[in-house]
């Protein structure tokens, strides 16, 4: 990611007064950026940042429900997959 566009990123970031970002899931081709909060932070929709290419954007409030049900399902899709693997190795 070029130097302008992480310049742009940390600029939505700081907008949303967040401490801070990391890289979330791909989502519909796009590269997120998930805002971090130091310490609890009620701000309303979980926005985060969307990266296509040159475009940069922070995303609408559908979008951001949309990703936040889409990460979760991935994250206990990845927890289940990690549990049968460990179930699997403890039946060996």
């Amino acid at each position: 990611m070029s130097k302008k566009i992480i310049e742009i990123v940390e600029e939505y970031i700081d907008s949303l007064g967040a401490d801070g970002y990391e890289k979330g899931k791909s989502w519909k081709g796009y590269d997120v950026y998930v805002p971090q909060y130091a310490r609890y932070s009620c701000v309303g929709y979980p926005y985060v940042v969307l990266v296509k290419g040159e475009e940069v954007r922070l995303s609408t409030e559908k979008e951001s429900i949309e990703y936040l049900s889409y990460s979760e399902t991935e994250a206990a899709k990845e927890k289940n997959t990690d549990r049968l693997k460990i179930e699997q190795t403890e039946n060996l």
